[in-house]
This record gives C-alpha cells, sequence and structure tokens, in this order.
C-alpha cells in the first residue's frame, strides 16, 4: 500500500509539470485526500451505496451529475441512466442530481452501514415551459442534452453522439452520422461515406471500435493484394448504433492503437421500458434517376419483473447509385497519355439485424449478449470509353492511337457477424467490480453470383474491352497533346473541364472488335477472438483504481484467383465485333456529365447490354481457339503474391487511477502494455534466366508497446472544463505492408526486389492534447483546444539499394522512417439563439474548425554510378492523406413539432500519393457537401421527415500537382428520400 501511494504522488508531481505552479498549492489537499483513500478496511466495510436510474419523460439521462450535497463524493450516470454512488457513510443526506437543460433535483435519502439503497427510477424536469415543449416531443435538443452532459463529465477528451441525434440527421450509414462531430471528415465512395478521418489524420491511424473492441476489415488494394485495416462503415446501417464516441486523447482502459483517434460504436442491447419504433423511406436518386427504399423496425421490452430486458432491431436500405466520371492519365512530359470516360450505375443494399438481452437477477450483477449481423451488395456496371492518344515512337511522329469501349458488372458483397457475451458483477457494497466480455466478429468479402450467370456461374466482376485503331487531330507536330496549362507554344491545348478526343472521323459500334475479357475476383476475410476482464476498485469517494486485460487473436485471408482472356481474332482469324451482340443505349441517367455541358455526347457509343457478358463468358465461348488464357492463381508468378494469409495475437495489460484531488481538479493517470505476434504466410518469386521459381515464405515478428497516459481535468467553474492530456498511442502497419511476399528478378540491371517488411515497426505517437469547454446553460457549447503529435517510425513506401553477395540491388518495399509531427488547433460552437424574441428564438447555429499541418523525414537512395557507393540523404513531406482544414456547420431552427437542419461538411486537399517529383505528386481535392434535413413530430408517437444530400452536387476530385491538372472527376448529383417514423409505444 505505500507503494502504491508514492506511485500516486509521483504521478501528481507529473500533473504539476502540467498545469503549472498554480496548482501546487493544492497538493498538501491532495496528499491528505490520497491518504485517506486508503483507509483500513474495517472503516471501509461500514459504507453504503446507492443506486438508482436518472431519466426524463423520454428516457434514460447518460451523463447526470449525482453528488452528495457538501461533499465531493459523486458519481455520473451510464448510458443506460444507472448510477452507483459507494463509499456513504451512514446517515441523513441529500443528493443533487444535475442535468444541463434541467431542473437540478434534491433527494433527501437515509442510509445505514453496508445498505444498498435503490432509489428506483429519478425523473428530471425541464428547466423552462418552452424547453420542456421541445423535451416531450423528443426534439434534436434532447439529443444535444444527452452528448454535452456526457462530453462535461468525462476526464478525456472526446466527443458523443446519441442515436436520436442520428435519426434526425440525412445519414444512413455509420460513416455520413459521424462525419458531423468536431474535427471530422470522411472519404466517400460513389458518393457514399465509408471511411472516418479524425483531425485530417491518415485513415490507418483512426480505430473503429465495435462496443470497445475494433472491428474487423476487408479492404484490399487494387491489385488484390488486401490492404489496409480500415472498416469500411457503409456496411454498417446507423439505425443499429445507440451511441457513438469519438476519444481524441484515449484512456489505457481503450485499445492503443489509435494516433489520431478511436470511434467506438455502441449497438443497443435492451430498453427500460417497452418499445416499439416503424420507420419507413422512400425516395429518388437523381444521377441514376432510381429509387431509393429504407425501413427498420426496433422493438424491445422487460420482463420478469425487470430482470431480463432485450432488444431486437432490424433494418433493410436499398439505394440505388451513379456516378459521372472523367479520370485522364499523363505521361512523365504532362502530355495526355489517354482520357477515360466513365459511367457507373449500380444499386446497394444492405441488411441489418441487431438483438441484444441482458439479465438482472439482482442490483449486483448483470449477464447480457449482444449479437449483430449486416450483409451489404453493391451490384455495379460501368460503361467506359478510353481514348489513348499517340506518342512518338523513336523518331518516327505517329498520329494513330485506339479508341475502345469496356463494359463490366459485378456484385460485390460483405458480410459482418458478431456476437458478445459479458457481465458486470459488484461485491463490497459497490467498491468493487469486475467486468468481462468474451466476442467474436467475423468479416468477409467477396465477389457474388450475378443474376443471369446461370446455375453453372462462378461469383466473379466481369469484364470484356472492345477497340479500334483511330486517328485524333488537334495534336502537337511531335505527336502529344495537352492541357492549356501544360501546352508548348503556339499548341491549343484543352481546358481540363473539356478534354476532347478529336477524332478525325465518326466511329461506329460496328467497328469496335473484340480485344481482351477479364474475369475478375476478390476475397478476403477476417476473424477475431477477443476476451477481457477488467477489475475496478473504489476505496474511497475520492479514488478509484481500475486494471484489466485483454487478449485478441486475429487470422486473416487475402487473394482470390482471377481469368484473363486475350481475344486475338483482329489479327489471326475472324474477329467478333461489338455489334455482334445485343446493344442498349449508352445509360444517360441524370444526362452524362451535364454538370461540365455534357461535352461527350457527339462520342458516346451503345455498349452490350450488361446481361451479355456471362455469354461472352460462357464455355462454349471460351473454347474458341483465338483465345489466349492467362489465369491469375498461386501458380502464376504475376499473381502469387496476392495470395496471403496472417495470424496475429494481441495481448495487452493496463493500471490507471482517477483521482479527485479537490472538489475542482481530477486526475486520470496510468499505463497500457500491448505485445503483438505476427505470423505471416505468402509467395516468394524469382525470375531467373531459366524461368521463374515460386516457393513458400513464412516470416514472424513480435514487439511490444508500452503506452503511458495522463489526463487532467480543471474545472474553474461549474460550466466549464479545461482539459490536459498526455497519450502515447501507435498504429500498426498495414497488412498489405507486412505480406511476406517477395518478388526477385535476377535479369534486371541491377537485380530488384519488391518485398513486405514483417520488421516494420509500429508508428508510434506521444499526444500532447489541451481542450477548453464552456457549456451553455440553455444546452450549448464552445470549445477550443490545441494538440501536438510527435511522430516516430512513420511508415512509407521506400525504394533503397543494398549490397548482397557482392551483387547490387534495387530494393522497394515498406520501411519506418525517422520522426515526424502533426499539429493544429479546433474550434467549435453549439448556440441556440433563444435570446431572440418570438419565432426566431428557435434558430441555432453548430460550427467546429480544425486546422492541422505535418512534416516527415523521408531517406532517399541513390547509387554513385563511378564508385557504385550507396548515398542515402532526407527529405521532408507531408504526411500523406492529412488534410490542413476541416470544418463542419449547420444552421437548423427547432420550435414545437418542426425541425430544420442545413449542414455542410467540407475537407481540404490532401496528399493521396507520392509519385515522381513534387509536380506529379497525386492530391485528393478539397470537398465541400450540404445537406438537408427536416421532421415534422405530428405528436408524440408520430413524425414526419425530409432527407437531401449533396445539395450543390459537389464533386470529388484527384489531381496531378495543381488542380487544374485533372486525374479524376465524379459527380453524383442529389439524392433524396421521404418517410415517417412511428413510435407505437
Amino acid at each position: 500500500m505505500k507503494t502504491t501511494l508514492r506511485l500516486l504522488n509521483y504521478v501528481w508531481l507529473l500533473s504539476v509539470l502540467f498545469m503549472g505552479t498554480d496548482t501546487i498549492a493544492q497538493t498538501s489537499e491532495m496528499t491528505i485526500g490520497i491518504s485517506s483513500a486508503f483507509s483500513s478496511p474495517d472503516e471501509l466495510g461500514e459504507t453504503a451505496e446507492i443506486i438508482g436510474t436518472v431519466t426524463d419523460e423520454l428516457g434514460p439521462l447518460p451523463g447526470a451529475n449525482i453528488v452528495i450535497k457538501g461533499t465531493n463524493n459523486g458519481t455520473t450516470s451510464n448510458f443506460d441512466g444507472h448510477f452507483s454512488l459507494v463509499n456513504v457513510q451512514p446517515g441523513s443526506h441529500v443528493l443533487v442530481i444535475s442535468y444541463i437543460g434541467y431542473d437540478t433535483k434534491e433527494v433527501a435519502v437515509e442510509v445505514t452501514k453496508r445498505e444498498q439503497l435503490n432509489l428506483g427510477t429519478i425523473t428530471l424536469s425541464a428547466g423552462s415551459e418552452a424547453l420542456e415543449e421541445v423535451v416531450i416531443k423528443g426534439g434534436y435538443k434532447s439529443s444535444q442534452q444527452k452528448a454535452l452532459n456526457i462530453k462535461k463529465q468525462s476526464i478525456a477528451i472526446m466527443e458523443v453522439m446519441a442515436s436520436d441525434v442520428i435519426g434526425k440527421l440525412p445519414d444512413r450509414n455509420a460513416a455520413e452520422a459521424v462525419q458531423r462531430m468536431q474535427g471530422v471528415s470522411i472519404e466517400r465512395d460513389h458518393g457514399e461515406g465509408r471511411y472516418v478521418i479524425v483531425r485530417g489524420t491518415p485513415i490507418a491511424w483512426n480505430s473503429t471500435l465495435m462496443n470497445g473492441s475494433r472491428m474487423p476489415s476487408t479492404e484490399g488494394t487494387s491489385d488484390n493484394t488486401g490492404g489496409t485495416r480500415t472498416a469500411p462503415l457503409d456496411v454498417f446501417p446507423s439505425e443499429m448504433i445507440e451511441f457513438v464516441e469519438l476519444s481524441k486523447a484515449i484512456t489505457p482502459d481503450m485499445e492503443g492503437d489509435a494516433i489520431g483517434g478511436s470511434v467506438n460504436f455502441i449497438t443497443r442491447t435492451a430498453p427500460n421500458k417497452k418499445t416499439l419504433s416503424v420507420n419507413l423511406g422512400y425516395g429518388q436518386n437523381f444521377q441514376a434517376e432510381k429509387p431509393v427504399q429504407n425501413a427498420s423496425i426496433v422493438y424491445g421490452d422487460r420482463v420478469a419483473d425487470g430482470k431480463i430486458g432485450f432488444m431486437v432491431s432490424g433494418t433493410y436500405w436499398n439505394r440505388n447509385w451513379g456516378t459521372d466520371n472523367y479520370e485522364v492519365v499523363y505521361n512523365e512530359n504532362f502530355s495526355i497519355n489517354n482520357l477515360q470516360l466513365r459511367d457507373y450505375l449500380g444499386k446497394r443494399t444492405t441488411a441489418g439485424f441487431n438483438a441484444g438481452m441482458e439479465y438482472k437477477p439482482n442490483d449486483n450483477t448483470k449477464i447480457f449478449v449482444r449479437g449483430l449481423y449486416t450483409d451489404f451488395k453493391d451490384e455495379e456496371s460501368a460503361v467506359e470509353h478510353t481514348f489513348a492518344f499517340p506518342t512518338q515512337d523513336g523518331e518516327t511522329l505517329n498520329t494513330e492511337g485506339e479508341m475502345s469501349l469496356r463494359v463490366r458488372h459485378g456484385i460485390t458483397g460483405i458480410t459482418l457477424f458478431g456476437t458478445e457475451m459479458g457481465g458486470n458483477h459488484k461485491f463490497a457494497n459497490g467498491k468493487f467490480n469486475i467486468d468481462w466480455k468474451a466476442s467474436t466478429y467475423d468479416a468477409e468479402m467477396g465477389n457474388r453470383k450475378l443474376p443471369n450467370s446461370g446455375n453453372t456461374g462462378e461469383p466473379a466482376y466481369l469484364m470484356a474491352t472492345f477497340s479500334t485503331p483511330v486517328t485524333y487531330n488537334n495534336l502537337t507536330s511531335d505527336g502529344y497533346k495537352f492541357l492549356d496549362i501544360d501546352a508548348p507554344a503556339g499548341y491549343n491545348g484543352d481546358h481540363y473541364d473539356n478534354i476532347q478526343p478529336y477524332l478525325s472521323s465518326t466511329v461506329e459500334g460496328g467497328q469496335l472488335q473484340l480485344d481482351n475479357q477479364l474475369a475478375y475476383k476478390s476475397y478476403s476475410k477476417e476473424t477475431d477472438y477477443t476476451g477481457q476482464l477488467d477489475f475496478t476498485y473504489q476505496p474511497s469517494e475520492k479514488v478509484k483504481l481500475k486494471a484489466g486485460g485483454k487478449y485478441k487473436t486475429m487470422k486473416l485471408e487475402r487473394g482470390a484467383p482471377y481469368s484473363y482472356y486475350l481475344y486475338l481474332g483482329g489479327n489471326y482469324g475472324a474477329p467478333i465485333y461489338m455489334t455482334d451482340y445485343a446493344t442498349t443505349g449508352f445509360p444517360y441517367n441524370g444526362g452524362y456529365l451535364s454538370e461540365i455541358g455534357n461535352p461527350y455526347d457527339n462520342v458516346l457509343l451503345d455498349p452490350i447490354k450488361k446481361e451479355e457478358l456471362p455469354t461472352l463468358f460462357n464455355t462454349e465461348t471460351l473454347a474458341n481457339p483465338m483465345y489466349y488464357h492467362i489465369n491469375f492463381n498461386k501458380e502464376n508468378p504475376s499473381s502469387a503474391g496476392a495470395f496471403y494469409t496472417g495470424n496475429e495475437d494481441v495481448a495487452a495489460a493496463y493500471v490507471m487511477g482517477d483521482i479527485s484531488l479537490s472538489d475542482k481538479l481530477k486526475l486520470m493517470a496510468g499505463a497500457r502494455y500491448e505485445h503483438t505476434y505476427l505470423k505471416y504466410k505468402g509467395h516468394a518469386v524469382t525470375t531467373t534466366e531459366d524461368g521463374p521459381i515460386i516457393s513458400e515464405i513464412e516470416n514472424s515478428n513480435d514487439f511490444g508497446s508500452l503506452l503511458p497516459m495522463v489526463h487532467l481535468k480543471y474545472m474553474p467553474k461549474d460550466n466549464l472544463n479545461l482539459k490536459l492530456a498526455y497519450t502515447r498511442t501507435f498504429a500498426r502497419a498495414n497488412f498489405s505492408d507486412l505480406n511476406p511476399t517477395e518478388t526477385v528478378s535476377l535479369l534486371s540491371i541491377p537485380n530488384t526486389i519488391s518485398r513486405g517488411n514483417i520488421k516494420l515497426e509500429p508508428t508510434y505517437s506521444n499526444n500532447f492534447d489541451f481542450m477548453g469547454e464552456y457549456f451553455f446553460k440553455d444546452v450549448g457549447l464552445v470549445s477550443g483546444g490545441v494538440f501536438y503529435k510527435s511522430l516516430e517510425n512513420l511508415i512509407y513506401s521506400a525504394r533503397s539499394y543494398e549490397t548482397i553477395d557482392g551483387e547490387l540491388y534495387q530494393v522497394t518495399q515498406p520501411n519506418n522512417s525517422e520522426q515526424g509531427w502533426l499539429a493544429g488547433f479546433e474550434l467549435g460552437i453549439s448556440k441556440r439563439l433563444t435570446f431572440l424574441p418570438g419565432f426566431l428564438s428557435g434558430f441555432g447555429v453548430e460550427a467546429n474548425y480544425t486546422f492541422a499541418d505535418s512534416e516527415m523525414d523521408v531517406p532517399q537512395y541513390d547509387v554513385d554510378q563511378s564508385t557504385g557507393e550507396i548515398m542515402v540523404s532526407t527529405t521532408t513531406e507531408k504526411i500523406p492523406n492529412q488534410s490542413k482544414h476541416i470544418f463542419n456547420t449547420a444552421l437548423f431552427y427547432e420550435k414545437g413539432g418542426l425541425t430544420v437542419r442545413l449542414a455542410g461538411n467540407y475537407k481540404g486537399e490532401s496528399l493521396a500519393v507520392v509519385q515522381g517529383n513534387t509536380e506529379n505528386y497525386r492530391w485528393y481535392d478539397k470537398n465541400f457537401t450540404v445537406d438537408l434535413s427536416t421532421s415534422y413530430r405530428l405528436n408524440s408517437k408520430l413524425r414526419f421527415y425530409l432527407e437531401l444530400n449533396n445539395l450543390t452536387n459537389e464533386p470529388l476530385r484527384y489531381y496531378q500537382g495543381t488542380a487544374d491538372r485533372p486525374e479524376q472527376t465524379e459527380y453524383y448529383s442529389l439524392r433524396g428520400m421521404f418517410g415517417i417514423n412511428y413510435n407505437i409505444f
């Protein structure tokens, strides 16, 4: 016990360094508090426990502050509104319960020693008649109250969103819901949110949790090597979420791989009372010109005298989508290599089921079971015109190029399945708690069978390309095509939003011959098994100690075979023309690139029907001797590297303490240790003069990560928080970086090696955060803070040189750089304009802005051609995928039963790919989307709503070097939905 006391005093000295000399005056008070915390067991055994549930007329109130009047002994209610106040001295007391926006309530209690006093349900009343009207009708304000109260009571720096907030935003998946939080932005796929980004950090630095455990990933890369640890959130419907916690400075009891932040989705378990609600929605995607439908149902109840609670929910979301896209590929001299015009049409469906049950035989025991299942299916078809421009062939000037049309159709499916079982057990009048949980999550991604492929059709993404030689006009004298910003003197280049092929003659569909076919398959799977055990001990009203551990084992599978068919008929036999198959009109749904004036209507051809693709791939057709066939599988040197498996085991332990240094100053300090063991199996491919050699390869590695953390919270006033934190966190390498595949060529000069790197160290970050929060009494907040991250071992793709057995090799592999940093600040405000008269008092504003900048040191390798000496230098780069500017803004109106919210989300440009010199870098362009949601609550049971997304039809853009040199531009148009929500009871 003396050692523990000494350790806590050392932690206090560390906190003084953070807070400054003004806090030294409180040292004696803190020392006395800690000493009294470790009183004799006999004395502590005389205390009592008070339990209860805080609610309003709608349901539980999380984050309520409960304190014994005249003391510092207090607690807060959890997500279910339950609270447990321990170390209560026997006698008469007054319990004070406070909540932002509600009248403070005082409850007189009389407790005896060793008693557990259950106060049952304590209902709070709204703070004014106007507020009461809003709260009772379940408006946006009640949702804000829950989030702000949890945020206010937390020692850590965090954001919170409640399920009823999510239901009032035009967001139907988890990523789009979270983007409304301060410091958060998202990346989209065909206009729909997929990845969460915190404070502009790279996606891989942000962890996504499901009930406290990291979600499995199914993400791959374009070459099917299965790249990232990032969980795609468009597979997860927002209706299944109860709360979202965004931790910007994590605590020791949370998983440590979260440099940017940790987003925890908490699913529904059991209600406090009988619940049945139905949601129905119908709308339109104006790019696809096809409908969008949504339906969900939630049912829950408590039975057996309240000892058993359960909740089940189901959701179905069907949305057609469309994308107009043009892409440009450049040569090294910035001339245009090819122009691609892509029109996508697709249909995504998400079916989800969530169930939870808890059993509370008494006030000291709770056992729960949770399960969820989601099935995401994305059926995609695309028509792609590609204009390949000529380039100079030696000394010959060539003005002939090629035009091709590719049709593709496939279905990709992702399933996510998870189950959890756990419990909470209280002992010693609530002072000692044991929490445990065992869980398994499984995520699998792969192609599905096409609807018209027949019983023998294999799941695959099918593509067929038809082409013909063409001649172009408006080229330079040496046969190149340029944009106007890169055009040489005397040449009239094209504007980036009107890049014309300038065909010398009209091309008809009957001229295009079958060139090649591709049956592409994708597959990835991750299975996680996790067990955890946590102990909490609260020896006094001023100290709470917590310790625990977690063990997780993960199995990863990546890779799938695919087939390539080159049709040689055009040169060696009878050609197959595109018009030999049934064609259909070009899908001008919503007008193709109408946003830039429909510039390509004169060159677009009618493609074959997507239903014809399975015919091209049937056994009889592929038996044609004009086909040259390649199987890309484990036996093919070109694809063997895409097949690998991985096993990761993580054992973690932590210890932490919450200490009330005074009634205004609180400290949380502790450390977490995670030990990671990796074992990956793949293939080594060596190309020699005698041909390629393929062999299996297995690599392993392990490393430990010690993560100390300190949080301080100072409350000079009841509605003002000042929070300071130091945390050490990390980010493990992506799966593709650890892939043991090694490709060696002994025919190159110099010899080359391309490989993964199992010995990669994780990227570590020492994080320093300061945040100030001022809470308005009429439910609002103004906040501001700064953050700094000192980075070690950043992972980048390196090209270096090595001498092996006297031979020089050029080696490409992921490596660790030495150091870097990321720093910035954030500001936010949420304010209701209640000071305005009458109708205007229903208006409110929300806005938050985050600025971040970064640098990383990247080694550069070169070889002195005269001496063969390998030279190393260092350059400074921005961290990839990091945005400088992020902001969210909203203007809302809420009065009576009417709620209107106009919201905007901005993400600044970010470096996407380092390629060539700085002028060749690929950048993700800035993006600002605007959405509108309105609802009218007719009564306490029935609500009508209208949701509109992407009001300004904001494009997604990538560019090379400068914004006037686009590489990819996509438009998605507007989508909207009208619906009803009926709370039956």
